[in-house]
């Protein structure tokens, strides 16, 4: 007898399992190990840096909030050299620039690091083909841009999260002091949330850009250039209006309180003085006022909140100072609403990404 095995029913092939989440998530690390060393180390030498610098400088710091009383010449002497040796740079070459000017560069760190990790991300799969043969591995499409997107942006958050921690421990001797206002812009962008999120935001751009255009070069670029456009545009003209300013009497009375986003001077008939005629009328402004004899020096105008004499003057004669001011006290809310909607913006920039990969032809 000769037995024969029937053939397979139609549409009973067994489908092969996708690959689990944990070996993608694996199989993205091994592939992005370079990118990821890169910036460990270029990071990993800058957190050196800012620790040795944060011991050097809460130390000198300490030694300046101990003095007392803090009028007394010896006291300033020793907050005059503290600004100068660690504020505004000096002679040692691991002071070189002083705290200003690492905040500055600072700036360069989210877009460079997200650009350069998230530009490359798609791009080269797309640009060189090798995306087909993950295809065809139980990944899926969605799959594979998923797990290529998210574990990398998690990580590269949380690092930015413990990178900014880190800044302000370098950072906090200057922002106790009132050297600068966490509130400006030199320094908004660097702490809180604000640091991981704008990282964050940069590699979901690059990312999306790498989608669009299939080439890293040309991701990268377009990073840059949006980024940049973007980070000025929220200092200058969306971040002001997060809320209402305070308004506070007096130009100087807002110092090391807050940012300042304008000011204003009107006569004593109530019509706005323009800056022409501030400068007349600081010309017109009689020496012993500006420098009163030692012993004659008048009490401020109750409502100058201020010691300038200029300003002081200016009050006596019936003019009104003033000054828009947003808060230090704004600083977490403003910090959550900025946040806010670079996460939401990056989760788009990342959807979308998966998106044009979905429809993405073999």
């Amino acid at each position: 007898m000769i037995s024969t095995t029937p053939p397979a029913a139609a549409g009973a092939a067994v489908r092969r399992r996708p690959v689990p989440w944990a070996k993608l998530g694996w199989v993205t690390l091994r592939q992005r190990r370079g990118a990821m060393i890169g910036a460990g180390a270029l990071l990993g030498a800058f957190a050196v840096y800012l620790a040795v610098m944060a011991v050097i400088q809460n130390n000198a710091y300490g030694t300046v909030a101990a003095c007392h009383p803090a009028a007394a010449s010896k006291c300033q002497q020793l907050l005059q050299l503290f600004t100068s040796s660690y504020w505004g740079g000096s002679n040692s070459v691991l002071q070189s620039g002083g705290a200003q000017t690492v905040s500055s560069l600072m700036f360069a760190v989210p877009v460079l690091v997200g650009a350069f990790i998230g530009a490359p991300l798609l791009a080269r799969e797309l640009e060189t083909g090798t995306f087909r043969f993950a295809w065809t591995q139980g990944a899926g499409r969605t799959r594979w841009a998923v797990s290529t997107l998210v574990l990398p942006a998690a990580l590269l958050t949380a690092v930015m999260g413990a990178f900014t921690a880190l800044f302000y421990w370098y950072y906090r001797p200057f922002l106790e002091d009132g050297q600068v206002s966490s509130m400006l812009p030199l320094s908004f962008a660097l702490l809180g949330v604000a640091f991981a999120a704008w990282t964050l935001f940069s590699f979901s751009l690059a990312a999306f850009l790498g989608a669009v255009f299939k080439r890293i070069v040309p991701a990268m670029a377009v990073t840059l250039i949006v980024y940049i456009a973007l980070a000025l545009a929220t200092a200058t003209a969306i971040r002001p209006h997060y809320e209402t300013p305070v308004t506070v009497t007096g130009w100087n009375g807002a110092s090391g309180a807050g940012w300042v986003t304008g000011s204003w001077l009107n006569s004593p008939s109530g019509q706005p003085v323009s800056e022409n005629e501030q400068i007349a009328l600081l010309n017109q402004l009689p020496a012993s006022a500006l420098n009163p004899p030692p012993g004659n020096q008048k009490k401020p105008p109750a409502d100058s909140r201020s010691g300038d004499p200029f300003t002081n003057w200016l009050v006596a004669h019936g003019y009104k100072v003033g000054q828009t001011v947003q808060p230090n006290a704004r600083f977490w809310r403003f910090q959550l609403t900025e946040g806010g909607w670079l996460l939401a913006v990056s989760a788009l920039l990342l959807g979308g990404s998966v998106g044009l990969v979905r429809r993405r032809g073999a």
